[in-house]
């Protein structure tokens, strides 16, 4: 029998053996290739980003450590750390589990949200694994969905990624703008300035490379980050399980860090409904000749603010 108190039971034991290539190494040929990109087109993207990049390294990078100093930080990495960590709240993350809290059934508008998740159309091919070959699934739906959050980031809590539970709700506006619009570009601060990130999705799954890796090996371009969203228990639970894997082959390029500032840049460009983010998300991928790197650069400014 299940306990119901989480407390009661070891993680370890709804999980299941996957391995790390399985997650990270999508073949190159379809992260990158297929109808829907074009080389000319991220080839351009590359070059124009990169004379974006020097335009404000001076400028960002003056400015980052500014704000680090203010905040009494070391270094541009903790100032990250240190302006997420005040985000929290807004993250797609469930509360502590209050074990005298009833489950409820679902809404009609979470019902509806799950159902769009769950309808994956598979317009571009996907290796992301299943959530039955990562956890064992039978065992964790009989959970409440603050006991599978729990589980889930317990699990992965002294392991090198990051995790996440998303309410359907959110996810489904993200699976809904990731179909229609599934390329993007962020800009990252770095200890030198900024540095661009093309992102792609494909299902479920998103995978993020710098525009200075794919600028230089095209489709053989590795992805540095790897999320995977798992929307088994969207219908059941209201909650979608997210894991971000960094590749480590040969080596890793991005810190945790890095990753969790990826990914949080990518909920708030898919899962808003600020009109500015949206509009930068649909012209990017619709009209990439009126596309403006410093309006980019503007909203990633308002969204997370660095002074």
């Amino acid at each position: 029998m299940i306990r119901s108190t989480f407390t009661k039971v070891r993680p370890s034991l709804f999980f299941r053996q996957v391995r790390h290539a399985e997650v990270v190494n999508t073949p190159a040929s379809i992260f990158f290739g297929g109808h829907h990109n074009n080389w000319d087109r991220i080839n351009r993207i590359a070059n124009e980003a990169s004379r974006v990049k020097i335009d404000y390294d001076s400028k960002y990078a003056f400015k980052l450590k500014l704000a680090a100093e203010k905040r009494g930080l070391a270094s541009v990495n903790e100032l990250k750390k240190d302006v997420l960590s005040k985000k929290v709240d807004s993250q797609p993350s469930l509360p502590p589990q209050q074990p005298s809290i009833k489950q409820t059934p679902p809404t009609t508008s979470t019902t509806k949200a799950a159902s769009s998740v769950k309808k994956t159309d598979m317009k571009y091919e996907s290796n992301a694994p299943t959530l039955d070959k990562v956890v064992k699934l039978d065992l964790l739906a009989k959970e409440s969905k603050e006991s599978i959050a729990k589980i889930w980031t317990q699990h992965y809590a002294d392991k090198d990624g990051i995790t996440a539970v998303i309410p359907v709700d959110t996810y489904s506006t993200m699976y809904q703008v990731s179909q229609k619009y599934p390329l993007f570009i962020l800009p990252m601060p770095r200890d030198t300035g900024l540095e661009f990130f093309f992102l792609q999705f494909q299902a479920h799954q998103c995978n993020i490379t710098s525009l200075l890796e794919y600028k230089t090996k095209g489709e053989k371009a590795r992805p540095f980050l790897t999320i995977t969203h798992y929307p088994e228990l969207a219908d059941t639970k209201g909650i979608v399980l997210m894991r971000g894997e960094i590749n480590d082959n040969p080596k890793k390029m991005i810190s945790v860090a890095n990753a969790q500032f990826l990914a949080f840049a990518v909920q708030q460009f898919y899962s808003t409904k600020n009109p500015t983010s949206v509009k930068l998300v649909e012209t990017f991928n619709t009209l990439p000749e009126e596309f403006n790197y410093q309006d980019l650069i503007k909203e990633m400014e308002s969204i997370i603010p660095l002074q």
